[in-house]
């Protein structure tokens, strides 16, 4: 066969009925339906996918490559500790860094959490209840420090964990209006609002839940002055991730599907949402080195579905006192997933992998029907 000849030529095509009838044959009486995988109640999956599923065979969601970024989050309690471990996670290869405020920092305490970090050359995030309360001080502190360095304010970039519609409490939307638009002006590469899909509810329901809240947003805030891009533009959506591989990397498929339906809705530009994952808190177990192997299958259920930042947890997150190596190790165990996924691996050189595989495909399409029913429900 040469190099430029059809190779699935050689083959004749065969339908999804005849290989249906060899599967029930090769089953020898048992029903089909005993191999559906039940993902919700009233919601079962068949393991077998053919052409045939497609009206139209789907097309890839993008032809650019998957260059996600490697995020580390850090506590900062103490602001020396938490530099010495952000420059360690630095110097490891994290290009993102996750700072989680406890309480409102001072001046000194922000200077000293940068100590020798280039601001302007990494992806910076805020997160916390701090950043929950006032992330205004955040941007104060951010503004002031890119003045002290000399360091423009706009070559800033990263997110803040600010979603006030998500608590019970009445929400101040002129002030989220007044900081979006004083952002823009000192910080327009940072997203102001973090939209967490809840990992409790069930997959398509915490989609549709999310699309509500991300509606919301584009509602309250063009009513306030704010275009429909400025709206989408100060939005990222958090993907807390499980153990289910297939599951998950179809979720966050089909959440960037809906919101480009929700986008043009609104007549806003078309762009796919900024979707920060991070793990179920719930995934790991005491089993320690299972958790290292788990860490890689969720690490490729991220990127494969589409993340644009991943933080993975370290083996050990919650169950530090039985380990057997200090938090230092476990923590650039964490990174070096990544770095094998990325550098060994090459799955940020490839665009979408996942795309054309007809399992995953009709995966991504059950479960964005099923959340867009439950967007439409409301």
């Amino acid at each position: 066969m040469g190099l430029h000849d059809d190779f699935f030529a050689a083959f004749p095509p065969v339908s999804k009925e005849e290989w249906l009838r060899q599967v029930e044959k090769e089953l020898k009486g048992k029903p089909l339906e005993e191999l559906d995988w039940k993902v919700e109640d009233d919601f079962k999956v068949s393991p077998f996918a053919h052409a045939d599923d497609f009206t139209q065979l789907p097309e890839p969601l993008s032809g650019a490559s998957n260059a996600w970024e490697i995020c580390e989050e850090v506590l900062a309690t103490d602001p020396v500790t938490a530099n010495r471990q952000a420059l360690e996670a630095l110097e490891g290869g994290a290009e993102g860094l996750r700072f989680c405020i406890e309480r409102m920092p001072d001046a000194a305490f922000f200077d000293q959490l940068f100590d020798g970090i280039y601001p302007d050359y990494i992806s910076l995030h805020f997160a916390g209840p701090a950043v929950a309360q006032n992330p205004g001080a955040i941007v104060g502190h951010l503004e002031r420090l890119a003045k002290k360095r000399d360091i423009p304010s706009g070559n800033l970039h990263g997110s803040f964990d600010y979603d006030p519609a998500a608590s019970a409490g009445i929400v101040d939307w002129r002030y989220l209006v007044d900081l979006a638009q004083y952002s823009k002006e000192i910080l327009p590469e940072f997203k102001l609002v973090n939209v967490m899909l809840n990992p409790a509810l069930p997959p398509a329901m915490a989609l549709g839940e999310a699309l509500k809240r991300g509606n919301l947003y584009l509602q309250k805030l063009t009513e306030r002055g704010l275009t429909t891009a400025e709206a989408a533009g100060v939005m990222q959506f958090s993907v807390a991730i499980g153990t289910s591989y297939f599951l998950e990397m179809a979720r966050i498929r089909a959440f960037r599907l809906l919101w480009l339906n929700v986008l043009q809705a609104w007549n806003a530009p078309l762009r796919y949402p900024a979707t920060d994952v991070r793990f179920h808190p719930d995934a790991y177990t005491d089993e320690l080195y299972s958790n290292m192997i788990r860490a890689t299958t969720m690490a490729m259920s991220a990127v494969l579905g589409g993340a644009d930042r991943l933080t993975v947890l370290p083996y050990d997150a919650g169950r530090e006192l039985q380990a057997a190596y200090p938090p230092a190790f476990s923590r650039r165990m964490a990174r070096n997933v990544q770095h094998l996924l990325k550098m060994e691996g090459f799955f940020s050189e490839i665009p979408e992998p996942v795309a054309g595989s007809y399992y995953i495909e009709r995966l991504t399409q059950q479960l964005a029907e099923r959340a867009w029913r439950s967007f439409q429900a409301s």
